[in-house]
């Protein structure tokens, strides 16, 4: 198997993040948090081992709600970057694009950023490392 290292060799998978119409609905979670800079809510569970992030938009100019209206429930994978700088320039050396500035996270409290390709689909790097 040959390992790709889009975002650099420390980075390691997070969680996967799914666009739902409402978390209350899906979730027994009874946390649910509020990130209005993203225009969401969200709420994280555990699926036999996988954490996954349930996404919820928060009105109608929420980023996830074309994904909602098209039925695509799975809309990202997350990996943790020790570097959030460098692993934008490790993965635009595969094609990647970043799409968005760093910005804090509600649901983590550290910085995140997107980045997408053509081939592989949206990504969300959190910063670990600072």
């Amino acid at each position: 198997m040959i390992a790709l290292n889009f975002f650099g060799k420390k980075a390691k998978f997070h969680h996967i993040g799914v666009v739902v119409k409402s978390i209350k609905d899906v979730s027994p979670a009874s946390e649910i948090i509020v990130d209005s800079v993203q225009k969401v809510h969200v709420s994280l569970v555990q699926l036999h081992g996988i954490k996954l992030e349930f996404i919820e938009p928060s009105g109608d100019d929420s980023p996830v709600i074309k994904s909602l209206k098209e039925g695509t429930k799975l809309v990202h994978i997350c990996y943790t970057v020790d570097d959030i700088e460098k692993a934008i320039n490790e993965c635009r050396n595969h094609g990647f694009l970043c799409i968005s500035l760093p910005v804090p996270s509600a649901a983590f409290k550290k910085n995140i950023v997107w980045v997408y390709s053509e081939e592989y689909g949206l990504f969300e790097l959190l910063e670990e490392g600072k």
